[in-house]
């Protein structure tokens, strides 16, 4: 947990897609973070509904049936690469 932390530099606030799941700021709209343009399309283009705007780092990973975190799954990376022409960082 205090990895995952220290990556977004906060409190975690989890969102879950199919097989994946992306770490973000949970105080991002309320301290200045920087806004997150690619996070937010990547998010909704995976289908995941947004009304707020995506700030700060966002850690994508895939997640096991046992909870534990993955490689991020094969389809969202290929969502990545179809919207930003590059596969994601590693």
């Amino acid at each position: 947990m205090e990895n995952h932390q220290s990556l977004v530099e906060g409190n975690i606030e989890a969102i879950s897609g199919r097989g994946w799941h992306v770490l973000l700021n949970d105080q991002a709209r309320h301290i200045p973070l920087l806004l997150n343009p690619r996070a937010e399309v990547l998010i909704r283009e995976a289908g995941i509904p947004m009304e707020d705007t995506v700030s700060g780092t966002a850690v994508f990973l895939g997640h096991r049936s046992s909870g534990s975190d993955a490689d991020v799954p094969e389809h969202l990376v290929s969502v990545a690469e179809r919207l930003f022409g590059t596969r994601l960082a590693a």
